[in-house]
């Protein structure tokens, strides 16, 4: 993962929401979220929302969450067919 970071951040300590995105499909999470969506998960790790870089460390934080996001939707999605989603 650190790897990954470092590629994108070219040896900086920072990464931009656009790099974001890139290394999540790199990671190949899925889904990848939108702008929207990923501006709301960076906010929820803790990001400032006046904030246009994103550390290392909100980086794990965002990548452990939406692997535990897609696990519950995975053990989820099973008991919930036929409900609407809003």
């Amino acid at each position: 993962m650190r790897t990954a970071f470092e590629a994108v951040s070219m040896g900086e300590a920072f990464v931009t929401l656009d790099s974001l995105k890139i290394l999540f499909e790199d990671m190949d999470l899925q889904p990848t979220p939108s702008d929207e969506q990923l501006e709301e998960l960076m906010l929820t790790c803790g990001k400032q929302s006046s904030d246009e870089y994103v550390s290392f460390e909100l980086f794990a934080r965002a990548v452990a969450l939406l692997i535990e996001v897609n696990a519950d939707k995975l053990t989820t999605s099973s008991q919930n067919e036929g409900h609407g989603h809003h």
